[in-house]
């Protein structure tokens, strides 16, 4: 466990290196909104693309802990390159990759940990509030730093971090690798689907709660700086959201075996519309920071539902690709909802259309959460078989 600890810790400043910046950066590198959403779309593309093949390396081929420390090294290799003076063609592909190589990190690491874990349901609220406290910290501190010193030293610094993740992710032990019982195209992925024939719906209900979340992750600090803001207040902005997930993965943990998985979907789900509604008529920076305590609460709940939904109806041997599905349908799909209909939304009408339709899908995800997530709480799952979905 301290080993997991330590290695959640050091995600959430991975993140925080250049995650809350990243829509800015692209901006000083001379990008419009329009052109951001763009490129998040293709990073939307390249994760539905991409993360299957890391489920299944990390499952079936490599190991969970092997495939954790090659995404991470990837993705130190590739924010390098990010950082030189490229032609903007080349400045999209060295993020796209960053992005897709990072992006396997979280779900990798998420089905190292709950394989690990003796009660996920309990355990994970606390390991992954290590991450959202990390993050705060690192964030706020990274945003004096650059608003200092500009952005360059972020490849360097996230370099660090990773080869830290490397040495810690070496000693978590790690379960065995799966035996497919078929070798059609697809994988473990496909095996996941097999045995549980309800995900789609379970997936579909995330994602259109996670249409909000990304939205929110690319265009608010855009939003922010638009009032008058700069690296300080993007970086505060969310580090309040960071520091609320830290009581919050914790409390929504605890509140799974009492109102279930779909209760808390739901409650998730209502916090996140109230932030996005907040956001389509607030007009200060320091308001939009405020009402980041708000949506830090949802988000955590959001995420630890998703979570323990996965954690509770595949094996251990399919939680890696179980855990990129997860990415996938949010990073992926409702990503490049967000950025490709997103960037226009914002160019052309404006926050308050982006923020506004974002809630309404927000309240269909939840409809359609209440009916497909399982009733009751997070389990350890038996082997060979996992529990049906409803």
């Amino acid at each position: 466990m301290t080993r997991i600890r330590i290695l959640f810790l050091l995600y959430g400043v991975a993140i925080a290196v250049f995650g809350p910046f990243a829509s800015v950066i692209l901006a000083d590198r001379g990008l419009d909104p329009a052109a951001i959403g763009l490129v998040n779309s293709l990073t939307a593309v390249a994760y539905v693309i991409v993360l299957p093949a890391w489920g299944h390396l990390g499952d079936a081929v490599l190991g969970r802990s092997t495939a954790v420390r090659l995404a991470t090294l990837g993705a130190a290799a590739l924010l390098l390159v990010f950082g030189l003076p490229l032609p903007v063609a080349a400045l999209a592909i060295a993020y796209v990759g960053y992005s897709v190589c990072f992006g396997a990190t979280g779900p990798l690491s998420d089905a190292l940990a709950v394989n690990a874990m003796r009660d996920p349901a309990r355990d994970y609220g606390l390991v992954r509030g290590l991450s959202s406290a990390a993050f705060a910290v690192a964030a706020v501190a990274l945003g004096v730093l650059y608003g200092r010193d500009g952005y360059w030293p972020a490849g360097l610094l996230f370099l660090g971090v990773a080869m830290a993740i490397v040495v810690v992710v070496r000693g978590i032990p790690d379960v065995g690798r799966a035996t497919l019982a078929t070798r059609r195209r697809g994988g473990a992925t496909r095996e996941a689907f097999a045995m549980q024939p309800g995900l789609p719906r379970i997936l579909l209900a995330i994602g259109l709660a996670h249409v909000g979340v990304f939205a929110g992750f690319t265009f608010l600090s855009l939003r922010i700086v638009e009032l008058g803001g700069g690296p300080p207040e993007v970086a505060l902005s969310s580090a309040v959201a960071a520091a609320t997930e830290v009581a919050a993965m914790v409390v929504a943990s605890r509140l799974v075996p009492r109102i279930g998985l779909r209760g808390l979907f739901v409650i998730a789900v209502g916090l996140y519309v109230v932030s996005l509604v907040l956001w389509s008529i607030l007009a200060s920076p320091v308001a939009i920071i405020a009402s980041r305590v708000i949506s830090g609460a949802g988000y955590s709940a959001l995420w630890i539902a998703s979570v323990m939904t996965i954690q509770r109806l595949l094996p251990s041997r399919l939680q890696g690709s179980g855990q990129s599905l997860i990415s996938i349908t949010t990073v992926g799909a409702a990503g490049f909802l967000a950025n490709a209909a997103g960037g226009l939304l914002y160019a052309g009408q404006g926050p308050a259309a982006l923020f506004g339709i974002s809630a309404l899908l927000g309240v269909a995800g939840a409809v359609v959460g209440w009916t497909a997530l399982p009733r009751r709480g997070a389990r350890r799952v038996g082997e060979p078989e996992a529990p049906p979905a409803r």
